[in-house]
């Protein structure tokens, strides 16, 4: 009779202990910008442009901004293998070039809500002021034993339709001591690395959706977040938000 007892209670109090382990979290109402560099170790012009990136962290809880920096493969054959780099990363750099209209893709290039962002070469900085187009609620699962951390979408949009979403996991932190190639001796420090990213196609203005994305092994998961992208088709923003790994 107690065993009976006992484990309807304990089939409880395990669901209650998951839910209470997940995140929720909402959209601001205000649009926050999607910053993206194209980058890669092998280089040796793209440094600054890490260093730039990297510089954004200090002003984020003030003007939040989604950052994520795609290390592309194509200048691997330098002579420099960049650990980060996914054949994946170049074709959306050339699907970036393609949207605004150009024709050649090169590195460092930085794009901020989808069309090419040069300032960033005087140190400028991207802001919004603008009332966001789309409300989102993102819940995150805690890490599973498989390294799989799984993100429920739920959006609405009042104006544009949203086209595409957008899921990345990026980490901050990282490091490579660069022994060949273009910056051969020098040691690269990087943030908002991309490590793994998915796409979805979104047909309505409101939408319930789920993403899973995996951790890489020797992840930190204090360093580590989530980004959540919804644009439109000319890959405008209609809203982002960034969500830390949970902590259960």
């Amino acid at each position: 009779m107690f065993r009976r007892l006992l484990l309807p209670v304990l089939i409880s109090l395990s669901a209650q202990i998951a839910t209470a382990a997940e995140c929720t979290m909402k959209s601001a109402e205000h649009l926050v910008p999607v910053v993206e560099l194209f980058t890669s170790e092998g280089c040796n012009s793209c440094p600054p442009a890490d260093r730039w990136l990297s510089g954004l962290s200090s002003e984020m809880r003030s003007r939040p901004l989604s950052v994520l920096a795609y290390h592309v493969d194509y200048w691997d054959y330098i002579g420099w293998r960049d650990r980060f780099a996914d054949p994946a990363h170049g074709r959306r750099h050339q699907q970036h070039v393609a949207a605004t209209g150009g024709r050649i893709r090169y590195t460092p290039q930085v794009f901020v809500d989808g069309r090419e962002y040069t300032a960033w070469r005087n140190g400028a900085r991207p802001s919004s002021k603008l009332r966001a187009q789309l409300g989102l609620e993102a819940t995150l699962s805690p890490l599973a034993t498989d390294r799989a951390i799984k993100l429920r979408l739920a959006g609405s949009s009042q104006t544009s339709p949203p086209a595409m979403l957008t899921v990345a996991l990026v980490e901050n932190g990282l490091a490579s001591e660069v022994i060949a190639g273009e910056n051969a001796g020098r040691r690269l420090a990087h943030d908002f690395v991309v490590r793994d990213i998915a796409d979805q196609a979104l047909a309505d203005g409101d939408f319930h959706t789920e993403v899973t994305l995996r951790v890489p092994p020797y992840t930190q998961p204090q360093s580590t977040s989530v980004v959540v992208i919804v644009r439109d088709q000319q890959l405008q923003t209609l809203q982002s938000m960034v969500m830390p790994l949970c902590d259960g």
